[in-house]
């Protein structure tokens, strides 16, 4: 997630994230592409296959969380604030 791309680089540097707050670093094309996942938009999957994406940690109300659910991603932790989900 974007809220806790920053702190996650700081605290997990072993896992790789995939946009931060420093969106002025990242670009239009990989914010549009996190955008794109994080509202389940058309080809989000095709995303995290690209960047090959095996942990998705996410805000449980983003339209992603749900499509994550009915998709071959495991439920790894779930609470009020977050959901993490790994294949």
């Amino acid at each position: 997630s974007y809220n806790w791309g920053g702190y996650l680089l700081w605290a997990a540097p072993e896992y790789p994230v995939f946009v931060d707050g420093r969106t002025d670093l990242y670009g239009d094309e990989i914010v549009g592409q996190w955008v794109q996942v994080v509202q389940a938009e058309e080809g989000w999957e095709g995303v995290l296959d690209e960047w090959g994406v095996n942990l998705v940690l996410v805000e449980p109300f983003r339209p992603v969380a749900r499509e994550l659910a009915r998709a071959e991603w495991k439920e790894l932790y779930r609470d009020d604030v977050a959901v993490v989900y790994a294949r």
